[in-house]
């Protein structure tokens, strides 16, 4: 079976854990609403091979859920964002039937409870398809904060234009995971220094890609004037950007966010915003989506883009493309590709 990629995309590929009799029909349920079904597979149920594959749909509208599991007995169900939570009482029966949630985007933490995974059930999600279009939207928030986007509304030439060119800047990056690594090479052609600082991650792995280790997170804000935030969640890097870290960095530096809201003390970043010393693009908060009221929504240094950084619209085909893919893969009992850890999982907002 040819392997699914986007043009730029990197793929995770783990053992099963399952197996399965080649005659056997599998009972597949696409929980999905009309507008998901549009998105992701242009409106109309993918053509499985109905020998192998019993297809079922359901809107997934909370006051039908418990009643369609009961009546359709899914051992696949292809979820989305509108997805229910699936009743624990029903995965937890000895006789439930379902083994496989094929999640066609990011999070699948409001769909399936944790020991879903820890009983060894499959979960999959879209993987790394959105890294190349996050990394190219967190250069366009750089791009844009570097020339006050934020600041132009009508044209003015007795105005001196307070921009700022990207070229022969030095860049930070706090995490080293697919976006940042997809990040490093959009940034080659402008001629800037990259520093790197993430927990875990092998300075060899950062070098093998001209990236400079950093010694520490002080480090590396104190020396970026472009810091770009892709750093992963979990219990070590929540809050980890601090208001030390902020302070830290050089007046008219840009933070960029497309990590994770989290990450960052987010009253300490809108008070570095409201005193114009740093500029802010963000396109990731901790509650979303972002109050009316809070400072970064208000103030007009700050850049705000809605948690839209990827997949881009014109992507969101490959999710679909990748779950029919796995749904395969699971009936020939092949490694599944975005399988979803424990760890992963536990990442996940």
């Amino acid at each position: 079976m040819t392997r699914l990629l986007t043009p730029a995309g990197e793929s995770l590929v783990v053992e099963p854990v399952h197996t399965l009799s080649p005659t056997r029909t599998v009972r597949t349920l696409f929980a999905l609403t009309d507008t998901e079904l549009g998105i992701f597979f242009r409106g109309a149920l993918p053509a499985l091979d109905q020998d192998r594959i019993q297809i079922f749909r359901c809107a997934g509208v909370a006051d039908e859920w418990s009643s369609a599991l009961e009546e359709i007995q899914p051992e696949i169900i292809v979820s989305c964002w509108k997805t229910p939570g699936l009743p624990e009482e029903w995965i937890q029966r000895p006789d439930c039937p379902l083994r496989y949630v094929c999640h066609l985007t990011g999070s699948v933490r409001h769909v399936v409870p944790r020991g879903f995974l820890e009983d060894g059930k499959l979960v999959t999600n879209w993987g790394g398809i959105a890294a190349p279009q996050v990394a190219e939207h967190a250069l366009l928030l750089a791009l844009a904060a570097l020339r006050n986007l934020s600041d132009w509304r009508k044209w003015d030439k007795t105005q001196v234009p307070k921009t700022k060119t990207l070229y022969g800047r030095t860049v930070g990056i706090h995490g080293f995971g697919k976006v940042a690594r997809f990040l490093v090479d959009l940034l080659r052609p402008f001629g800037v220094s990259i520093r790197a600082y993430s927990l875990g991650v092998p300075p060899a792995m950062m070098q093998s890609r001209g990236v400079t280790p950093a010694a520490s997170l002080r480090e590396l804000f104190s020396e970026s004037e472009v810091l770009f935030d892709c750093e992963a969640l979990n219990e070590q890097t929540e809050r980890s950007v601090s208001k030390e870290l902020l302070a830290a960095l050089p007046d008219k530096a840009v933070f960029v966010n497309v990590g994770r809201g989290r990450i960052v003390d987010e009253d300490a970043l809108g008070r570095e915003a409201a005193s114009g010393r740093i500029a802010v693009a963000i396109d990731v908060v901790t509650h979303e989506p972002l109050p009316a009221d809070s400072p970064l929504a208000t103030l007009p240094g700050v850049i705000y883009s809605p948690h839209i950084a990827g997949p881009t619209g014109d992507q969101f085909p490959y999710c679909g493309k990748l779950a029919v893919e796995n749904i395969y893969r699971y009936m020939d009992n092949l490694p599944l590709e975005a399988r979803v850890t424990l760890d992963i999982y536990d990442r996940a907002t």
